[in-house]
């Protein structure tokens, strides 16, 4: 039987704890509280903000307690639930394996598009103060929170629902494809592709040279002696290729938060995938789900940590961009997620999976409109600081109100 791990549950404990400390702090001092996050760590530094004037831009930029947790750090959290969309999707006996990817697939395209959308429409009217320009903070409603969604979603559809299944691979699909399109659309520094061919070959080197390498010398050997001799080098030549990865991204400048993603192809794995967040993997033996595992414990940390450092808000900073947010994440988002999967089923074919119902759709699609981790990052990168990010944010808290309507639409409420 399909049990997601208990791991997801503590994720979202943790920042959801973060997030709790943070609010109290910046409403009892919020002075202190944007000191503490805006803390400058180093200048000089090779991993920070770009400085425009710097006379050696890959040693002089600055690096601050924000940009350590939320683009650094955090690229393990984006490593994790990264690994979990590859193997859904890539493997053999994955859960979304060809064809059975295209209707999640469409479901989260479409429910990443119709929010912005959404907001397009809505921040010219409700817009107070003036967004810097038109349309300005439009990626922020594409994405959720893969934890958050997940909790909500298992108190609303019950936690063996093949709905949430769906739901996972929805959230987790639409939290990276916004942070692509916020990094191509709104770069940390400028756009420079050339420096994308690091992680190309940090991926392709540590590939041939501790996974495909061996294997091709091993042949048929039984003894297989070249995959035990690269196997006792454990996870750390695809930790050096993941600091060249994450490098590299960051010098493209695109979101270096995903910079660790280009080498969950080249880590020895499992050809079996037991479904998104599993909780059968627990027991595979391979490098890959081995890492995992090892990561838990960090990356709770940090989730907790990135709350602290990036959900902060006075609650009296409700304005118009707070509208704008929550109206396009609590109507766009289920709207995407129902009209992308009767796409899906119309017009390729794709049905919903086995044991899920159409109507299932809409406590999918708001508990994938809970708006946490993914939009933060993406209003720091598109929004000014001040009222107008502060706002923003308020706006995500307020998308919380999506958690008692999925509760109230789940199957055990429509008597199934």
């Amino acid at each position: 039987m399909y049990r997601v791990s208990r791991f997801v549950p503590r994720f979202a404990a943790c920042l959801l704890a973060g997030a709790a400390l943070a609010l109290i702090w910046a409403n009892l001092d919020p002075q202190s509280y944007s000191d503490f996050v805006e803390y400058r760590l180093a200048d000089h530094s090779l991993i920070g903000y770009p400085n425009p004037d710097a006379a050696f831009p890959l040693f002089d930029r600055t690096l601050t307690l924000a940009y350590l947790v939320g683009q650094a750090l955090m690229a393990l959290f984006f490593l994790y639930i990264g690994k979990e969309l590859w193997e859904a999707l890539v493997l053999r006996h994955g859960a979304f394996h060809g064809r059975r990817a295209l209707g999640p697939l469409v479901a989260a395209a479409v429910a990443a598009a119709v929010p912005a959308l959404v907001y397009l429409g809505l921040s010219g009217f409700v817009a107070d103060p003036p967004l810097p320009y038109s349309g300005a903070g439009w990626p922020v409603p594409m994405a959720g929170d893969v934890a958050l969604s997940y909790l909500v979603g298992r108190a609303a559809l019950g936690r063996d629902h093949p709905a949430l299944r769906y739901l996972l691979l929805v959230a987790i699909a639409d939290d990276i494809l916004a942070l692509l399109i916020t990094g191509i659309a709104v770069p940390i520094g400028s756009l420079q592709p050339v420096w994308l061919l690091l992680p190309l070959g940090a991926s392709l080197a540590v590939w041939l040279m501790f996974n495909a390498g061996p294997r091709w010398r091993d042949g048929d050997d039984p003894l297989k002696p070249a995959q035990r001799a690269a196997l006792r080098f454990g996870a750390w030549p695809y930790a050096v290729a993941g600091v060249i990865s994450w490098l590299g991204m960051q010098q493209a400048g695109l979101m270096p938060a995903l910079g660790l993603l280009p080498i969950i192809p080249a880590v020895p794995h499992a050809d079996h995938s037991f479904g998104v967040f599993a909780e059968a993997e627990t027991v595979l033996s391979d490098l890959l789900n081995r890492i995992a595992r090892r990561l838990v414990v960090p990356v709770s940390v940090i989730l907790f940590v990135f709350g602290l450092t990036h959900a902060g808000v006075p609650l009296h900073s409700a304005n118009g961009e707070t509208l704008a947010v929550a109206l396009a994440l609590l109507i766009g988002k289920p709207l995407g997620v129902i009209l992308g999967a009767a796409l899906a089923m119309r017009l390729l074919h794709r049905p919903l999976p086995q044991g899920m119902a159409p109507a299932d759709l809409i406590p999918v699609g708001l508990a994938a409109a809970i708006g946490f981790t993914v939009p933060l990052f993406a209003i720091d990168a598109t929004l000014p600081g001040g009222v107008l990010r502060e706002g923003a944010r308020l706006g995500l808290l307020v998308s919380l109100l999506a958690a008692p309507a999925a509760l109230l639409t789940g199957p055990r409420r429509r008597g199934r």
